[in-house]
């Protein structure tokens, strides 16, 4: 029941807005959820001592975001790295303190790659043409990646694809995560073209392609999360979701699969 109503939440709260509106809406709920991320992120691998430099990171978040909802990518990069190069002042400070490790500031940096810089590649998506086509493919392709694997890896799964990082992700539900992907890329182009002509269509055989890469992108990003949370000795990144952990653990596979998209899109035009 805490499953099917922290899904509820994420649903209403989230999705319906982010699909059905204009581009603002996502740049609203990136304005949530990136931050939500970031904290989740930082509060796992920093202590009290050394949470200045997440602070710091969290900041920077909000005029990065900004800068990629307004398209303006050199201002986006700037943003980056200012606040890499706070961090890192920071950083030097606490450390001549025994405040902070070289670990701690080279984990704060980083967060702002991943989960912040790669996530925001949907805001660019979402601005750009037919926006909404490829950020419902995207989000459509990564549910049906996840239920493929899960269903195909739990019914046929009997070979380990990561003991260490995962010891329930099997190859055969990686397999099944794929097929559901390309199948779902194939129809989600011909559903949405039917209905909502796409204004710049792509050649349907690239479709397939996609779709497995999402596939391919989602599970790098479930075993990321899940690399992070071994590291740290965690089962979730947060609390937050009802029965899903926390923002962090339910956007693990979105993340990467941005970037895909962007560049996709880019070769497509």
């Amino acid at each position: 029941m805490k499953r099917i109503l922290g899904a509820l939440i994420l649903v209403v709260v989230f999705a319906v807005p982010v699909i059905l509106g204009p581009p603002l809406a996502l740049f609203i709920a990136a304005l949530i959820v990136l931050p939500m991320c970031l904290y989740e992120l930082y509060r796992a691998a920093l202590d009290e001592k050394s949470w200045l430099l997440g602070w710091i990171g969290l900041l920077g978040s909000f005029p990065y975001l900004y800068t990629i909802y307004m398209d303006n990518f050199p201002a986006a990069l700037f943003v980056v790295c200012i606040t890499s190069l706070t961090i890192l002042a920071a950083g030097l400070f606490l450390f001549e303190k025994g405040r902070a490790t070289a670990m701690q500031v080279s984990l704060a940096i980083s967060g702002l790659i991943y989960p912040l810089a790669l996530t925001g590649f949907w805001i660019s998506i979402r601005n750009g043409i037919d926006g909404r086509f490829w950020l419902i493919l995207g989000l459509f392709c990564t549910f049906i990646a996840d239920t493929g694997a899960y269903y195909i890896g739990k019914n046929f799964g009997r070979r380990a694809l990561a003991p260490t990082l995962s010891p329930k992700k099997t190859v055969e539900g990686m397999f099944g995560g794929i097929a559901a992907s390309v199948i779902g890329a194939v129809l989600i182009y011909y559903l949405y073209n039917h209905f909502l002509p796409i204004s710049s269509p792509c050649p349907v055989w690239m479709m397939p392609l996609i779709g497995g890469a999402i596939a391919v992108l989602d599970l790098m990003g479930d075993l990321s999360a899940s690399m992070y949370k071994r590291q740290f000795k965690v089962k979730d990144m947060g609390s937050l979701i009802p029965g899903h952990g926390g923002m962090f653990d339910r956007m693990d596979g979105i993340i990467p699969v941005g970037v895909l998209l962007y560049f996709a899109i880019q070769v497509i035009r």
